[in-house]
């Protein structure tokens, strides 16, 4: 192994460490209950709600993990640490931009269409494969396992909404998934690593 290599494993384990705290499974949770109110309301258009708890990463990661995980403990520079924020707050933008363009309102008539040799609601099947490779892409990119457990979630959850029930039930029980999944993990995350005083900062 090439000492190129060794430097990308160890800080995909640092970004694995970083990312420990559960707050991008909370705040995609929170983003994914919005969306599915405004599906439950026949929107057009995403709110400004569904919007707002993407603005909470930084804040939150500051809150929480910066001050249990210091660039210094984690032998990384601060510029890496703010793009490891602001990477999946992009991701999330993304993916709701997607997900508003494509499904609310259903611009493209795609409910109308028949995606599978059965009867159902083919725009519910469609957001949740959107929702789906969005979580897959997200593994692939930052090998967090977990996200593709939500792939699945989505993916499934799609498929009986296809058959049974309405369109915003895949995104309810993804984001029901995935906060529950969150609040674990920010539990286990605070009680393993307390808040470092600042003192210990300034030493260190």
């Amino acid at each position: 192994m090439t000492d190129k290599e060794i430097i990308t494993k160890t800080n995909r384990k640092i970004f694995h460490l970083y990312n420990q705290d559960g707050i991008i499974d909370i705040i995609s949770a929170a983003v994914l209950l919005n969306f599915g109110l405004d599906l439950l309301k026949n929107s057009e258009t995403t709110s400004i709600f569904t919007w707002v708890p993407i603005l909470l990463i930084s804040s939150l990661k500051d809150k929480i993990t910066n001050g249990r995980l210091t660039p210094e403990h984690l032998g990384m520079d601060r510029k890496s640490i703010r793009k490891w924020t602001f990477l999946p707050a992009v991701a999330m933008i993304l993916t709701l931009t997607l997900l508003g363009t494509f499904v609310l309102g259903d611009p493209l008539g795609i409910q109308q269409s028949e995606i599978l040799p059965f009867s159902g609601d083919s725009l519910s099947l469609v957001a949740s494969l959107l929702l789906s490779l969005a979580w897959i892409i997200s593994g692939l990119l930052t090998g967090l396992k977990r996200f593709y457990l939500y792939a699945a979630v989505a993916f499934f959850a799609g498929l009986i909404s296809f058959f049974f029930l309405p369109i915003y039930f895949p995104f309810f029980l993804t984001a029901g998934v995935i906060l529950a999944i969150g609040a674990v993990l920010m539990v286990k995350f605070t009680k393993t690593y307390p808040i470092i005083e600042k003192e210990e900062k300034d030493e260190n």
